[in-house]
């Protein structure tokens, strides 16, 4: 699951979500899969998608945070580590990259 705040600038997010990548697979062998909320939720119907929050977050393995000068004050970004954590999710499965 990646969490990030939209405020943030999107091309230092990326680059840091490809610095991640590119190690991912040299330490597994293969490219991760991932959960991007852009591309894996409605985004006509955000209230809808949104409510299954944390069954999607049930069933990622870990939590990728790129964390920007906004992240910490956006409310949303602090509820998905919430969920994260609360649907089982461990500390050490929580990855911090920063951004910017």
């Amino acid at each position: 699951f990646i969490s990030h705040s939209w405020r943030d600038a999107s091309e230092h997010k990326y680059a840091r979500l490809r610095e991640w990548g590119t190690d991912f697979q040299k330490r597994h062998g293969r490219p991760p899969t991932v959960w991007l909320d852009k591309a894996c939720i409605d985004q006509s119907r955000i209230d809808d998608n949104l409510a299954a929050l944390p069954i999607f977050l049930s069933g990622c393995a870990s939590l990728v945070i790129l964390l920007g000068p906004s992240y910490t004050s956006r409310l949303w970004c602090v509820m998905e580590m919430f969920v994260f954590l609360k649907m089982g999710g461990h500390l050490e499965r929580i990855s911090v990259h920063l951004v910017g």
